[in-house]
């Protein structure tokens, strides 16, 4: 019993030494736990919440952007502040109307009545004339009716501000796409610039007592949902249209307004809606091809639509920008920000289900993709899939394809798959739609392939500085055309109707007649060659590998060895039976995914009959060292023994070759300007006199001099480090092309090529890949830059090539980089020369015959795709 006592004291002396130990941990660290435990709690609801969704379709990964709708309506305060800051940068309302400080202000939500916005504006517009205009002529001043004059401003029903449409005569909201929703807004935007523009023809003019102004209305969409891209708009939207205040335009607006109106009101009264609207339930896409009057009346909001949705786009993406700090700890954000941010200078491909047919009908082919893409792209290629496109099998494995392509066709560029929900689908996020959206109108570069008309209303907003492409199938060319003609972009018919792949597809299950694969049958038809070998130059030497071919090796020998810096390694050789050529002269160019687009080796008898098809009789090289070298190249590859030019001058120099079989002389001219500047007299002495220390000689004169129709390979950059002087140089190029007016000559501008790290190192071989070259790729001299003085080249050219302008000469990238940053070997300093070329350390210029050589190559070799194209046209 004691014992017991005993215990049961001790115990409860234990129990109570260990509460007050505890009571005095708890009391010290009571704050700071809680503090911490609260933290932890915060953190683990945020990234729940947050956690981004991927779904896993064969072998890739498809994300979908998510869980961004919290952050952004997290940063509310900081959106309300930027959109009363975006709206003090519109128009005010009285620069629109004019004098209204007598009318009377009136807001009408439309909650009272009911009504759509825009039958709300046709009525006021419609009560603003005695009657309905006539053939869409406006009545004069004198039909305007006598009443009280009102200043009423519409405002647009929320739904449409979060893409659903309006409450309509059937008592339902269905979902929208972006455009749906936008083409509604613009159109209200539309009917109330015309009741502006009727305001000022007759407001205020009081010259007669029987007339007064009509009521004033304005509309705004008043949209202030940060998730969605009509939250980033002016309320006050701008018509941004040169010819707005011209009589001829008010006439035609104001006749179309009345004539949509009379339509639209007729039809509300009978369906309680208008089919001109997204919004209405009876809209339907392909139904605009129908009429004059809808296909007017969308050509005449675009003009908004483009500015307005542009400034939208702009502002969403300067908004995710400064907020950014909010969603410091949303690690999907932080690791793919670029995907989140609107990229100006990334490439978008927009790929829906609606594209392929159940037989698999409609695939495009990649080469289109490579050909309207830029080489300049910026770090970004991503591949926009619907959500039904992610769960069918053909769309879902031709986009896999796709992927693998783009990342060998442009090896700098990331290339991504991303899908993007329909509003309304049960794991999409508002957010997302926005997001997506944003990126079509901002990215340098839009495919759409086969019109989707979600991407082609991104494609019709897109500006005169980027581009967009539609491929559509042949029976919707007329429609396209007659929307789009008016706006910057490219229409192309590029799918024939009778190009189906052999697929059958019967419930989700692939069958052929062959035991192949979906995957290869896909890739196979995808990778199908062009219809013709005119567009191999948008292909040839970008995708491939060096081979070792010594049969080759025996045709890429000079007759004899150059007497100069670039002939010393050939001079030095001692052929072998085990090594009858130098090394690096025995690799051959391999295209690897377009065979039938391989470079063909140039010879006197090709080029000949080359240049006689298209009319011209000089090849003019002008450029750095690397073009001089180039230029000897050339002709030592047409057969010639001698040397290209006399000792160790700098001066031009041209070389006559009589074609075989009796055909015409060609000319062969080369002159050194490593600034292609226009330097009109030859130093006095043979020092640089370039401003970075170049050569420059003179070369215009006897450019321009020179009657005979000419093919012009120019090149600057490797011996200018800073950008902005390349681009000036550049441009300057340009100018001098354009200036000489030879309509012509056929013009091309080589790509720069870098040098490379350690090109001495012994037993030195091709890079087998760009990831190799990239690797060990050099900040030397501004080498690992100079694909930024191409990308300049390429995007200036592209735009160039989409602004047909009078005084333009076409000019073509000759593109040699990515066969050349592959050939760290052949340098003056490789193995095979070293020290004994006269430097130990260059390892930029190449010893001749060596990898230059394929540069004349690739020029032959895009001259017979010219000629070709040439004849075909003609025919």
């Amino acid at each position: 019993m004691q014992r017991k006592r005993f215990q049961t004291e001790n115990a409860s002396s234990t129990t109570t030494k260990a509460t007050e130990y505890v009571g005095m941990v708890t009391k010290y660290f009571t704050k700071k736990t809680i503090l911490v435990i609260g933290f932890i709690y915060c953190i683990s609801v945020v990234m729940s919440s947050l956690k981004s969704t991927t779904h896993l379709k064969g072998s890739t990964a498809v994300t979908t952007v998510s869980g961004t709708s919290s952050s952004i309506k997290s940063s509310s305060a900081s959106y309300l502040k930027f959109k009363k800051k975006l709206n003090k940068k519109s128009l005010k309302i009285d620069e629109m109307y004019g004098d209204i400080v007598d009318h009377q202000m009136v807001h009408d939500d439309g909650k009272s009545s009911g009504e759509p916005s825009y039958i709300r504006l046709c009525q006021g517009l419609l009560e603003a004339t005695s009657s309905s205009p006539q053939d869409g002529e406006i009545m004069n001043d004198r039909s305007i009716q006598k009443g009280k004059r009102e200043f009423k401003i519409v405002y647009e029903d929320p739904n449409l501000c979060s893409n659903l449409s309006v409450k309509n005569g059937k008592g339902g909201n269905k979902p929208l796409w972006t455009h749906e929703a936008l083409l509604s807004i613009f159109g209200s935007a539309f009917l109330s610039h015309a009741h502006s523009l009727l305001l000022r023809r007759v407001g205020h003019d009081n010259s007669s007592d029987d007339k007064v102004a009509p009521d004033a209305m304005h509309y705004s969409h008043k949209c202030q949902d940060p998730n969605f891209i009509q939250g980033y708009m002016p309320d006050n939207l701008i018509p941004n249209r040169n010819d707005h205040h011209t009589e001829a335009y008010a006439e035609y607006t104001i006749g179309l307004a009345l004539e949509v109106c009379e339509l639209c009101t007729s039809e509300y009264r009978s369906t309680g809606e208008c089919s001109l609207f997204p919004s209405s339930s009876s809209w339907d896409s392909q139904k605009v091809l129908g009429s004059d009057l809808r296909t007017k009346f969308t050509k005449s909001i675009l003009p908004y639509l483009r500015y307005n949705v542009r400034l939208a786009s702009e502002a969403f993406r300067e908004h995710l920008r400064e907020n950014s700090n909010t969603l410091w700890w949303n690690k999907d954000f932080i690791t793919k920000r670029s995907k989140y941010l609107p990229d100006e200078d990334g490439a978008i491909i927009y790929i829906s289900e609606n594209d392929f047919d159940d037989d698999g009908t409609f695939l495009v082919p990649f080469y289109l993709y490579a050909e309207r893409i830029a080489r300049s792209t910026g770090t970004d290629i991503q591949i926009f899939v619907t959500e039904g496109c992610s769960n069918n099998v053909v769309c879902l494995s031709y986009t896999n394809s796709l992927r693998d392509y783009l990342i060998q066709m442009y090896p700098r560029c990331v290339a991504s798959i991303d899908r993007v929900n329909a509003l309304g689908s049960p794991d999409s996020t508002a957010i997302t739609v926005s997001l997506w959206y944003a990126r079509m109108i901002l990215s340098s570069h839009l495919i759409c392939a086969t019109g989707d008309m979600e991407c082609t209303h991104a494609a019709m907003i897109k500006n005169g500085e980027a581009y967009a492409t539609v491929l559509l199938r042949e029976k919707e060319q007329v429609y396209v055309e007659e929307i789009i003609r008016p706006n910057p972009f490219r229409f192309l018919l590029l799918i024939p109707t009778d190009k189906k792949p052999n697929l059958n597809i019967n419930n989700g299950v692939v069958t052929t007649n062959e035991h192949v694969s979906l995957s290869d049958q896909v890739e196979e038809f995808a990778l199908q060659h062009p219809p013709d070998r005119s567009r191999c130059r948008y292909l040839r030497g970008r995708a491939g590998h060096w081979e070792q071919d010594m049969e080759y090796a025996k045709l890429a020998q000079y007759k004899t060895p150059i007497s100069f810096y670039a002939g010393k390694a050939d001079r030095l050789f001692v052929p072998t039976e085990n090594e009858p050529f130098r090394l690096p002269t025995t690799y051959k160019w391999i295209d690897a995914l377009y065979p039938q687009c391989q470079t063909e080796l140039v010879t006197l008898e090709g080029l000949c009959d080359v240049m006689q098809r298209l009319g011209v009789g000089r090849i003019l090289l002008v450029g750095d060292s690397l073009t001089w070298q180039s230029s000897e190249s050339l002709h030592k590859l047409l057969g010639a023994t001698d040397d290209a030019h006399e000792g160790r001058s700098l001066k031009s120099w041209v070389a006559s070759f009589q074609c075989p079989n009796g055909g015409n002389e060609i000319q062969i001219q080369g002159a050194r300007n490593d600034e292609l500047n226009k330097i009109e007299e030859e130093p006095t002495d043979e020092g640089p006199n370039c401003e970075q220390k170049g050569y420059c000689m003179p070369w215009i004169n006897e450019y321009t001099s020179n009657p005979v129709p000419t093919v012009v390979v120019a090149n600057t950059g490797a011996h200018i480090q800073d950008i902005a002087r390349f681009r000036k140089a550049f441009d300057t190029f340009l100018e001098i092309i354009d200036s000489a007016g030879r309509s012509d000559d056929i013009v091309f501008f080589r790509t720069t090529v870098p040098g490379h790290r350690d090109c001495m190192r012994e037993g030195i071989q091709p890079f087998n890949t760009y990831q190799e070259y990239q690797e060990r790729e050099t900040k030397k001299w501004m080498w690992n830059m100079f694909y930024k003085h191409n990308n300049y080249v390429d995007r200036l050219l592209t735009e160039r090539a989409a602004r047909v302008e009078e005084g333009h000469i076409p000019i073509e990238v000759l593109d040699v980089y990515p066969m050349t940053v592959l050939r760290p070997d052949g340098h003056s300093s490789s193995p095979d020369c070293a020290e004994s070329c006269g430097r130990k350390d260059d390892c930029l210029h190449y010893s001749l015959p060596g990898p230059p050589d394929w540069w004349s190559h690739l020029l032959y070799s895009h001259l017979r795709d010219l000629a070709f194209e040439k004849e075909r046209l003609s025919v």
